[in-house]
């Protein structure tokens, strides 16, 4: 078999058999219904709506074509609504789209405004450059260092004029600029909101079309959540907020932070240029076990498997990022530009999901990679923290896991909290969470390992169960005899109660069970 048709078969297999979840960015490459469809049968878990791009219209459209494919697949499939932020970007400093040659030492004069004015003479010895973003010059000092196009162009402040929104800047790398491309102050910045007036006015169409997560950009402080949390509730809008930490800043506060938000994303583009990259990949290990350590669902994103923007396979470099990610404990990986505007969208996500496969496997075969999460946080102020007594349950449920080897576990949840902790202790079995909690199944699509199915009612124990012993014997996880641990978050007239019991499959699962 070669590789295409191996691809093609990756495609073809069930969803809930890849435990990491598959985030792809929409974008005029698979923005049609079919082409979301085809990503969601190769895997895709939650569709991220960048709005740094396209209109509300246009993703007013897409989100109704993601409802379509997920009440027709019958899918937990979720949205995630990344909101722009402040990122600071360039004027128009070349005429038609052109190239500005920026040699090394020459000497560049910053100043506000939307178009350098070509028809202006101006000093032989200075290249001009305009940025429309005043707070950007009030953070300006002599000796800063600011960088252009993702890195690629890094220049010092040499002189500035913070009241006249004007500064000289000497460039260190010999590059090219183009209009528009981005700018980042390494370190500094801190005068610039995280949360836009362009941000404000898209949460607005987000109260008209619900998503389950929002992401907020260059995240500083707990306080920047705190402010996006207030607009969410002053709309009646009950997405989770995502923090996307890009930012030096973040990771200095980056306890405060995971005590605002409900997951984390390391976001690799701008945290790449923001730090020094060789400390990137410390920075992705630093997040992602702290996420852990909290109970917090993180993304990993940003060049995954970039290449295949315009190749039909990855670079083994990619492919070694990914696994590593898993291995690092990551929920879920991000597809950005390879399903937005790449050459084969779903081709990316299958292949995604083969490294994902690998990676599991290994995982699962090396005992000590999935040791019991002995030091999740017992705390319970919002959904993705969980009560002591939920803490001890889902830490019971891992010792059993261990001790009897059950093939599957169900978690019976109305908030979701209980199956985000189950998530975290990353057993080497397979979750099913069941709940009648439209808002708890559609979050916890960003649950590692977990399988969320809806619930018509909160019913009885054995009612319940069936649900998630039909969609295991679909996929051949489980036979007759094998022993399936089931946890209830609640039992019904007694709140705040749980409640924990092996079954044994008997035949056509019928259920003999104990409780613990």
């Amino acid at each position: 078999m070669n590789r295409q048709s191996e691809l093609n078969n990756a495609g073809d297999e069930k969803p809930g058999l890849v435990r990491t979840k598959i985030v792809a960015t929409v974008g005029p490459a698979c923005c049609d219904e079919e082409s979301i469809r085809n990503l969601a049968m190769a895997g895709v878990d939650l569709f991220r709506l960048n709005f740094s791009h396209g209109t509300h219209a246009e993703h007013a459209e897409t989100w109704r074509r993601i409802q379509n494919v997920k009440r027709d697949s019958q899918r937990s499939i979720a949205i995630l609504m990344d909101l722009s932020g402040p990122k600071i970007r360039l004027g128009t400093i070349v005429p038609d789209d052109g190239l500005l040659e920026c040699p090394m030492d020459g000497l560049f004069e910053l100043s506000m405004g939307e178009s350098v004015d070509f028809c202006l003479e101006s000093d032989p010895k200075l290249f001009r450059l305009v940025c429309p973003v005043k707070e950007l010059f009030e953070d300006l000092e002599v000796g800063q260092r600011i960088l252009f196009a993702d890195g690629t162009v890094s220049m010092t402040v040499v002189e500035c004029w913070p009241e006249e929104h004007r500064a000289i800047l000497k460039n260190l790398i010999s590059g090219r600029l183009r209009n528009r491309q981005g700018i980042n102050l390494p370190g500094g910045g801190g005068g610039i909101k995280a949360l836009t007036d362009k941000d404000i006015r898209d949460l607005d169409w987000a109260i008209e079309h619900p998503v389950s997560f929002i992401a907020l950009s260059f995240v500083r402080q707990a306080s920047d959540v705190h402010q996006l949390r207030q607009e969410l509730e002053a709309r009646g809008i009950d997405s989770r907020i995502v923090a996307k930490i890009e930012k030096p800043a973040a990771l200095a506060n980056l306890d405060a932070i995971m005590k605002e938000v409900d997951a984390l994303m390391v976001a690799r583009g701008d945290l790449g240029v923001e730090l020094d990259v060789t400390q990137v990949p410390a920075a992705q290990k630093r997040i992602i076990a702290k996420a852990s350590q909290a109970g917090l669902p993180v993304i990993t994103a940003t060049q995954m498997l970039a290449s295949m923007e315009l190749s039909s396979i990855p670079t083994r470099a990619e492919a070694t990022d990914v696994f590593n990610a898993v291995l690092d404990g990551t929920d879920a990986v991000m597809l950005s530009g390879e399903t937005a505007v790449g050459r084969d969208p779903v081709l990316a996500v299958q292949m995604m999901s083969q490294i994902l496969r690998q990676a599991e496997s290994y995982y699962k075969s090396e005992p000590q990679l999935h040791k019991p999460n002995e030091s999740l946080h017992l705390r319970s102020r919002d959904w993705a923290r969980v009560t002591p007594i939920t803490a001890a349950m889902v830490h019971t449920v891992a010792e059993l896991v261990r001790q009897i080897e059950p093939k599957l576990v169900v978690a019976v949840t109305r908030t979701g909290r209980a199956a985000f902790a189950l998530s975290k202790m990353r057993l080497p079995v397979p979750i099913v969470a069941l709940s009648d909690n439209p808002q708890a199944i559609s979050a916890l699509s960003l649950a590692w390992g977990v399988e969320p199915l809806a619930l018509e009612r909160y019913g009885e124990p054995d009612e319940n169960l069936k649900v998630a012993l039909d969609w295991a014997m679909a996929r051949n996880l489980i036979a007759p005899g094998d022993r399936v641990l089931h946890l209830r978050g609640a039992i019904a007239n007694k709140p705040g109660h749980n409640a924990l019991y092996i079954h044994e499959v008997g035949p056509v699962h019928q259920v003999v069970h104990g409780s613990v």
